[in-house]
């Protein structure tokens, strides 16, 4: 009988940066019967930044892809949920009984008064942090099934 695949929540404001982050790094490493999705509290629009580090990372983000939102969930459909901002944790935490959750305190990477290259070092310390955050909660998630 195949086992049945555990879903982990990403959430951020936009679900333009920091949960499509988290959710492409935990599917490239996700354990056996884990995948991950993401949603913002509102709809945010794609970020060139963040497409332009997940590639430097061998991980191509879909051009298409459209930001969800929480409501395109129910807590039935989440085994584990993270937010990287505080809105989104509010939102979570509307499941506090249902679903386990953790908050990551990720900034965001926004400074509209720099160049291409700065802006794109406040990306990359984005995403190695949250890469950092990923691979100890897939330790925490695969001790505990």
């Amino acid at each position: 009988m195949e086992k049945q695949v555990k879903q982990v929540l990403f959430s951020c404001t936009l679900n333009a940066i920091r949960s499509v982050i988290a959710e492409a790094i935990f599917n490239k490493i996700a354990p056996e019967n884990w995948k991950s999705v993401s949603c913002g509290v509102i709809a945010g629009p794609p970020d060139g930044f963040t497409f332009a580090v997940m590639e430097e990372k061998g991980i191509l983000l879909d051009l298409n892809r459209q930001p969800k939102l929480f409501a395109d969930f129910n807590a039935g459909q989440i085994d584990y949920a993270v937010s990287l901002s505080i809105e989104a944790k509010h939102h979570v935490k509307k499941w506090n009984e249902l679903v386990p959750h953790e908050h990551w305190h990720v900034k965001e990477p926004f400074s509209a008064d720099e160049n291409r290259e700065v802006q794109l070092k406040h990306y990359r310390l984005i995403r190695d942090e949250i890469s950092t955050n990923v691979i100890e909660l897939i330790k925490r998630i695969t001790n505990n099934t």
